[in-house]
């Protein structure tokens, strides 16, 4: 199998899959998206640094719930390594569900950016087992606390342990603790996004460790296919950070959700992204040494994105391009567009 689309199975198939079912489940009782800060330490604790987490999760059940995160490992020596964690939980509620604590097991892709001799990067992938603890404390009917440690274990590579602490907001239709519910009743079940057209500028950040800079811009066509699940057409733009000069089209799925009001969602999408590096040449068959003709490449992507009016939307979206030569990318957007009803 050609390196890219080997590479483009091995990110797309675990990622596509969660999200697939997390978008036909059932509607889900709680909605949870928290930010927390802390410290990694390699498993001897010989080296330590800087650690955070977004964190994303959703309760199924009153004792079950699943979470997508995104976690950042912070720079020891020779390594800078961050990623995707996919997990399910056991909750255990008490003191009138005002605490909880809760284990948590999945799967954790990750990317680790590692230097070479030569002076060049290299960007290695591979994905690992990751396990967590997580204590959260509910200050009101929408913001709680949350101590978490998680302990990363892969069969070869850096063993971390990370602890870290924040703040979080509880994003449902109704209040937190259970309890009183003041809009029981009020389903979200039958939404589906509407067609929307959006324009962005930002930046884009090569991960090297050097961490080379580039305006970057997108536009993007987006429309919901089932509630919670949208299909986007994108047309992306990366700049010229000097190390690459890229772009493409990229096709995604994305799990969505609303809250409280539908007036503001989140999203996790993956698809193939289309592209072009013009200071990448080719190095096989008979375009040796020309700009290196269209590649694969594995998309992955955050969004958030808030109504202003009856048409007009703001978006902001992360998106992270996983590479076979070491020119992996993350791309910081922010942008308006305009919706409209079929």
């Amino acid at each position: 199998m050609p390196p890219n689309r080997l590479v483009l199975v091995r990110v797309l198939v675990p990622l596509v899959l969660p999200l697939l079912a997390a978008s036909l489940a059932p509607r889900a009782q709680a909605q949870e998206l928290s930010v927390l800060g802390g410290v990694t330490h390699s498993s001897d604790f010989a080296q330590a640094s800087y650690a955070w987490q977004v964190d994303y999760r959703q309760d199924f059940f009153k004792h079950f719930a699943a979470s997508i995160a995104y976690l950042n490992e912070g720079h020891v020596t020779g390594h800078h390594r961050d990623g995707n964690a996919w997990q399910v939980w056991g909750n255990v509620p008490f003191w009138n569900d005002r605490v909880a604590l809760s284990l948590g097991a999945g799967a954790y892709y990750f990317y680790d950016t590692q230097p070479l001799p030569n002076g060049d990067t290299q960007n290695v992938h591979g994905s690992a087992p990751i396990f967590s603890f997580s204590a959260t404390g509910y200050l009101n009917d929408r913001w709680f606390y949350r101590f978490m440690a998680n302990r990363i274990n892969p069969s070869s590579g850096r063993k971390v342990n990370t602890a870290v602490i924040g703040a979080g907001y509880w994003f449902g239709p109704n209040r937190r603790p259970l309890g009183q519910q003041p809009n029981e009743g009020k389903s979200e079940v039958g939404y589906v996004t509407e067609s929307q057209l959006t324009a962005f500028g930002g930046q884009s950040v090569v991960n090297t460790f050097f961490s080379e800079k580039a305006w970057a811009g997108a536009a993007e066509y987006r429309r919901g296919l089932l509630p919670h699940l949208d299909v986007t057409a994108t047309y992306l733009y990366e700049g010229n950070p000097k190390v690459i000069r890229r772009s493409g089209v990229a096709l995604q799925l994305w799990g969505v959700n609303t809250f409280i009001d539908r007036d503001t969602s989140v999203g996790i999408g993956v698809g193939p992204y289309v592209n072009i590096d013009h200071k990448h040449p080719a190095t096989t068959g008979v375009d040796v040494g020309r700009s290196n003709p269209a590649a694969v490449a594995p998309l992955v992507s955050l969004t958030i994105a808030r109504h202003l009016s009856e048409r007009w939307i703001a978006r902001l979206t992360w998106d992270r391009v996983t590479t076979t030569y070491n020119r992996d990318a993350d791309v910081f957007l922010a942008g308006f567009g305009y919706r409209w009803l079929d």
